[in-house]
């Protein structure tokens, strides 16, 4: 009976997760191979803890109850009860509970941990085997179980609502143009400028000065989680009066400004390519779509310092950098498509001179 016991409750935990469609602990194939393979590239090793206590139990058990061990069946239900109410996703749960998050579907939903459901299965396989030999608690101690699950749901709600302020990461947005970027952020607490800065510091989010893609970030700190989770649907719903504070951050000139409520942090700054636009409207030099983009190119540079060494992931210093580095092959292309006698061809080579660009 006991070899029966301790195979049924090896392979118990591997139907589970392969009914539920689980992959295994790599992300790769079914848990129901990976969590049978007792091996440290498989699953099945997370499994070996709980199965060597359930195997000590077994094997030591004699077949006598005795009122030393008559809880031992209550003990092992009440931890596969704990185990099973700790698989709650308490992100979601507590959402629903304490904030105006209206989650879709059912509020009540599992996590897939591995090591839990091994956990609960061995426990529940324990109480089986415990009841089985004659070890019977108190009925009336039945009664007390349910407060078991109930207490760790109990302890992470209230965690969750008084164990200091809650942040959680949303989605990112586009911004008004390419190179602006939005970022929401759900938080429980009021506007503290250095409280948040401090947990911007701690969570390191990349800034835009270290992102190629970005320019200029706004993170948007709010106070609706159902915002944070349906923002994708109607970002302009993110300047309502849900907005606790706002936090711009600059690439050109690293800054990290925080202001209260929500704050448009695009409307007094360019991005490289609306500056690149603005220059090449406002003075075209005639010669050209191709000349007066790289003329309007030339002169943003002007005002780009090139040499910050630690700077290669911030659009302005790498394009310049660019532009000067390519430079002897902008001319050969221009005098390719001119001629070098051409008006445009002496125009770019003139003023890249003057810039001290490298001229062929």
């Amino acid at each position: 009976m006991r070899i029966v016991v301790l195979f049924l409750a090896w392979i118990t935990p591997a139907l589970i997760a392969g009914a539920l469609g689980w992959s295994g602990i790599w992300g790769a194939g079914s848990a129901l191979v990976d969590y049978l393979i007792p091996i440290p590239v498989a699953g099945g090793v997370l499994h070996v803890p709980s199965f060597a206590v359930l195997s000590l139990l077994v094997l030591s058990s004699r077949g006598r109850a005795s009122s030393s061990r008559s809880f031992v069946p209550w003990v092992a239900f009440g931890v596969a009860a704990a185990a099973m109410a700790a698989m709650l996703d308490f992100d979601r749960l507590n959402g629903w509970l304490f904030t105006d998050y209206v989650p879709s579907g059912s509020p009540v939903r599992f996590d897939g941990n591995p090591l839990l459901l091994f956990v609960i299965t061995d426990a529940v396989w324990a109480g089986v085997f415990t009841l089985g030999i004659g070890q019977r608690p108190p009925a009336r101690s039945w009664l007390l179980l349910p407060v078991v699950p109930l207490a760790v749901v109990a302890i992470a709600g209230f965690d969750y609502k008084l164990g200091g302020p809650v942040f959680e990461i949303g989605p990112r947005l586009p911004g008004s143009a390419r190179g602006n970027q939005l970022r929401l952020i759900y938080t429980s607490a009021p506007y503290d400028e250095t409280m948040l800065l401090k947990w911007l510091e701690e969570v390191a989010l990349t800034p835009p000065w270290a992102d190629p893609n970005t320019e200029h970030e706004a993170i948007v700190f709010t106070n609706s989680l159902q915002l944070l989770k349906w923002a994708w649907r109607d970002p302009d719903e993110v300047r309502g009066e849900t907005a606790v504070a706002t936090i711009c951050r600059s690439e050109e000139d690293r800054s990290v400004v925080v202001h209260p409520g929500f704050y448009d942090c695009f409307a007094d700054r360019e991005t490289v390519d609306e500056a690149l636009e603005g220059l090449a409207a406002r003075k075209p030099t005639g010669l050209g779509r191709e000349v007066d983009t790289w003329y309007a190119l030339a002169r943003f540079c002007d005002d780009v310092d090139v040499t910050q060494g630690d700077a290669h992931d911030i659009k302005s210093v790498g394009i310049c950098i660019g532009m000067r580095r390519v430079f002897p092959e902008k001319l050969r292309r221009i005098a390719v498509n001119y001629g070098e006698d051409s008006p445009q061809f002496r125009f770019v080579r003139d003023e890249g001179a003057a810039r001290g660009f490298r001229v062929p």
